[in-house]
């Protein structure tokens, strides 16, 4: 019997990075050994808490596009996975997403910021703190932009909702030093470079995404596709080619035509087919 997935959520967290490689950088960090992904380099997220269900003012892009009833998420319900990809991005790097009066909260964020911060880390309630701050989480300014959830084949499983965002002007990340050992942004090129060296560790979500994410020729065309896509609940199947394991990615996001991505085991890395 399969295990149950895990309902999650993570950020891919961008921001403009004029380069030889590409126009945009993605924010990566380096997970502690001690947790799920050991070692690896991923996108800040984590697994959905009781609590999100309970954030005032949060709120979802009314630009997004849904999938129909039955095929993937749809609001109102949808609103928990924002909240906890919003959580986990302060909790994991101090990136706060939120508006202060109606205007983005923009960086370097302040000692008292900081301080909700480390609240929120000792267990308190991500709502409470925002309240009494005076803050609204910016739940709006994410975008869907892929659901994947763990093949049945493995022991532990996450039905994870991918949402991209930018970063706010004038916020740097900080890793938490306990979940997460280091944290540094990338070309999605670049990653994969270092992916393909040996020089970081990757799981193939990340490969996956960071793959798309090089198609792309700007941080706002990453956006705009995001609001436009349809993206549905769809687990990758484990394939074997040429006599080699591979993951099969069928398209998630609506968009017609679009081929089934594979990634490949090959000396040790899944690299995309």
């Amino acid at each position: 019997m399969s295990a149950a997935p895990l309902p999650s959520s993570t950020v891919i967290l961008l921001r403009e990075e004029p380069a030889a490689d590409g126009p945009f950088s993605v924010l990566l960090l380096e997970r502690h050994g001690s947790i799920a992904f050991p070692g690896a380099h991923a996108f800040p997220g984590g697994i959905v808490e009781p609590g999100d269900d309970a954030v005032p003012g949060a709120a979802l892009p009314a630009s997004q596009r849904w999938a129909p009833a039955a095929e993937g998420d749809a609001p109102p319900e949808a609103l928990r996975y924002w909240v906890t990809a919003v959580r986990e991005l302060f909790e994991e790097v101090g990136i706060l997403l939120a508006y202060e009066s109606g205007r983005p909260v923009t960086g370097p964020l302040g000692a008292s910021i900081a301080a909700l911060r480390r609240r929120l880390q000792a267990g308190e309630p991500f709502g409470r703190l925002l309240a009494e701050a005076g803050l609204v989480p910016a739940t709006d300014a994410l975008f869907y932009f892929a659901r994947w959830i763990t093949p049945r084949v493995n022991p532990r499983r996450f039905d994870t909702r991918f949402l991209v965002g930018r970063l706010p002007a004038g916020q740097e990340p900080v890793s938490d030093g306990t979940e997460t050992v280091s944290c540094a942004w990338f070309t999605p090129r670049a990653a994969l470079a270092a992916y393909e060296a040996g020089a970081i560790q990757l799981i193939p979500p990340t490969v996956r995404t960071l793959d798309d994410l090089a198609r792309f020729p700007s941080l706002d065309a990453v956006l705009a596709d995001a609001r436009r896509r349809v993206v549905r609940a769809i687990s990758p199947e484990i394939v074997e080619e040429g006599g080699e394991p591979a993951i099969a990615y069928p398209d998630n996001t609506g968009h017609p035509g679009a081929p089934v991505r594979r990634l490949v085991l090959r000396d040790g890395r899944w690299r995309p087919a």
